[in-house]
């Protein structure tokens, strides 16, 4: 297999969590480990959202602490499951390779460990949640420790926000953002988008609330309409995340947006600043059209500050939306 394919960016990224999810599994087995042993990262600056609302939920109730750490627990089994099925499949691809059968066996008993510690939780074990200095989170239940990391450690951070998303869908999180309580509620859903159209001799114009997207009228319009429609709902939908996320305290940085695809997922994960916050949402056609965040961003910034509104103008030809 070329060294430069699909295959070797596998492997080097299995080779990576390799060391990372030996370490887990020993943990897991391993009673007598303290969590003393982890330094713990309480300052607030510096912080995630994710680590913020687990540095909260370590003086909160613990049936609230213990939905927490069931959340994670068992998403961190559903993504070592998909990685152990995938290890198996390229197995059978590469002629049965006797590295990626013994890495999916111990990803599949890592996998196995997590039912144990979930029932704990539901019979009321006690329930602890610490940040390392490597601000990873560890969870210990009944004085067993698992350090809750995906097996793709490029995807920490879609993966926690993964997390949060399901917690927060089941708990109010306004309680994690102190001093937030007083602004203005803004929605986490995004509204349908209908944007407006009008026609000339020479192009079709698609816009909505500053935006404008110019087409060349010999083109599909059909076609035009179903892109523009998509992009406008990308954007505004990516616009109320950020929103969503600046409201429970979580630092924007405007140049440094970046969108990355998630491996086996639909939504792609935006990175939001350089200590790790993100958020998933589907933005297959943000994504796939260079620099057009980068053309967006001062509308979305100015939607989320008291700016004056910027008008924001697009050839669609520019993107390759033309085609049919």
């Amino acid at each position: 297999m070329n060294a430069t394919g699909p295959g070797a960016c596998y492997r080097r990224a299995r080779r990576a969590a390799l060391c990372t999810s030996w370490g887990l599994v020993w943990a897991i087995t391993a009673g007598s480990i303290s969590a003393a042993q982890i330094a713990l990262a309480q300052e607030s600056e510096g912080q995630t959202r994710f680590q913020r609302t687990v540095q909260y939920l370590q003086n909160a109730s613990p049936e609230l602490r213990g939905d927490f750490a069931a959340i994670a627990l068992t998403n961190l089994a559903d993504a070592y499951i998909a990685e152990a099925t995938l290890a198996r499949e390229e197995a059978r691809a590469t002629g049965h390779d006797a590295n990626l059968r013994g890495w999916s066996v111990m990803v599949d008993y890592f996998a196995r460990q997590m039912p144990m510690l979930l029932q704990d939780i539901e019979l009321g074990l006690p329930v602890r949640l610490t940040i390392g200095g490597d601000k990873s989170l560890a969870i210990n239940v009944a004085d067993r420790i698992v350090i809750v990391s995906p097996p793709r450690l490029n995807q920490q951070g879609a993966f926690e926000e993964a997390i949060l998303a399901e917690f927060c869908a089941k708990h109010s999180c306004e309680q994690f953002s102190p001093g937030s309580a007083e602004r203005e509620l803004i929605p986490f859903a995004t509204a349908s988008v209908r944007p407006d159209w009008s026609f000339t001799a020479q192009e079709s114009v698609c816009s909505c609330q500053g935006i404008k997207v110019r087409f060349k009228n010999e083109q599909n319009l059909a076609n035009s309409r179903l892109i523009c429609e998509q992009f406008l709902h990308e954007v505004t939908a990516l616009t109320d995340q950020l929103a969503w996320q600046q409201r429970h305290g979580v630092s924007i940085e405007w140049d440094n947006l970046d969108i990355q695809s998630t491996p086996h997922r639909p939504e792609h994960m935006v990175r939001l600043n350089a200590i790790g916050d993100s958020v998933l949402v589907t933005v297959p056609v943000l994504y796939s059209s260079p620099d057009l965040l980068r053309h967006i961003v001062p509308w979305m910034r100015q939607r989320l500050s008291s700016q004056t509104e910027v008008s924001v103008e697009l050839d669609a030809e520019h993107y390759g939306w033309q085609k049919p």
